[in-house]
């Protein structure tokens, strides 16, 4: 398995909303931070998205999409001045038929949030910057994602059965192809975790660190699999990955226990020793530190939110608040 696809196959989508509207200027979106993240596909027309860091507001015109990560409050609108209202407000509105949409300058919009499972977060997926922008040329030049952005679109506009089954999995799919025309499109040099993927030998070591976790890695031992020095490879690990080597691997480690914690019955002390703890007092601790909470007070925090979550469905639009 490539490293992008161990990234990926160790997060897990939900609360998937597919929300889908033409709108005639004037018009604004406003999208709250929350847990969970934002894609938006420009169908016709263009818009301006606004971000509380960007020095000046970006134009996504027409074909584009834009990935906005998790926590980050943005806002879409024609003209960029626009009044702004919340989404689930503007695409309730939209769906109810109201409004001049049939307006040769109105923008369509397709609006796909959801959250990843981040109770621990893959140490990974938290490099992510907080904008990915794919021109329109270029998703036309990667097929799969092209296909998977116009099932999403014709899956927005349906009514048919299993809606609540494949919005989600489409979700997944676009977002496996979106990040790996991502990045494939960025220049060597860049910096972070794409520099890392393409980097033979930072590549290998976390290829080995993803296989075996158990493993009781060094620094020393990383570095020689990696075909490299150890002050280079703890220098160049450091600067694409954005922490030491052994703090990704004991992050690593910790992932796939909150996995199995949430995903299994296993005993702690069972799932100790898969990470590769000789007992469940030292992981325990270990888990305690870096994700927050003690193994058994996770799992149990864990289960009553499955428990009191509900279906989303595309009429719901509250994720977006």
């Amino acid at each position: 398995m490539d490293a992008l696809s161990e990234i990926l196959s160790s997060v897990r989508l939900g609360s998937a909303v597919i929300g889908y509207a033409r709108l005639a200027p004037p018009w604004g979106i406003a999208v709250d931070p929350a847990r969970g993240a934002a894609i938006h596909l420009v169908q016709n027309g263009d818009c301006w998205l606004r971000l509380p860091d960007a020095e000046a507001p970006i134009n996504v015109s027409e074909g584009d999409i834009i990935l906005v990560a998790s926590g980050v409050a943005h806002a879409l609108s024609n003209p960029v001045d626009a009044p702004l209202a919340p989404i689930a407000a503007m695409l309730s509105k939209a769906a109810a038929g109201t409004g001049n949409s049939h307006d040769s300058e109105a923008t369509t919009l397709l609006c796909a949030k959801f959250s990843l499972d981040e109770g621990t977060p893959h140490p990974m997926i938290s490099l992510l910057p907080p904008l990915i922008h794919l021109t329109r040329a270029q998703i036309e030049a990667n097929p799969s994602l092209h296909l998977v952005v116009e099932l999403l679109r014709l899956e927005a506009v349906s009514d048919m059965t299993g809606h609540d089954i494949a919005a989600p999995r489409l979700l997944d799919s676009a977002l496996v192809f979106l990040l790996r025309a991502w990045v494939d499109s960025r220049p060597l040099g860049g910096g972070g975790w794409f520099d890392a993927l393409r980097d033979k030998g930072i590549a290998r070591a976390l290829r080995l660190i993803h296989e075996a976790p158990t493993e009781p890695w060094t620094v020393n031992e990383l570095a020689k699999r990696a075909l490299q020095s150890r002050a280079t490879f703890a220098r160049r690990f450091t600067r694409l990955m954005g922490v030491p080597p052994l703090t990704y691997v004991a992050r690593w480690r910790m992932n796939l226990a909150a996995r199995a914690l949430r995903e299994t019955n296993q005993t702690v002390e069972k799932i100790a020793h898969t990470v590769g703890y000789d007992s469940a007092p030292s992981f325990s601790q270990a888990f305690n530190r870096i994700v927050g909470q003690a193994p058994g007070a996770y799992r149990n925090s864990f289960r009553m939110v499955e428990r009191d979550a509900t279906r989303p469905r595309r009429s719901d639009l509250a994720p977006y608040r």
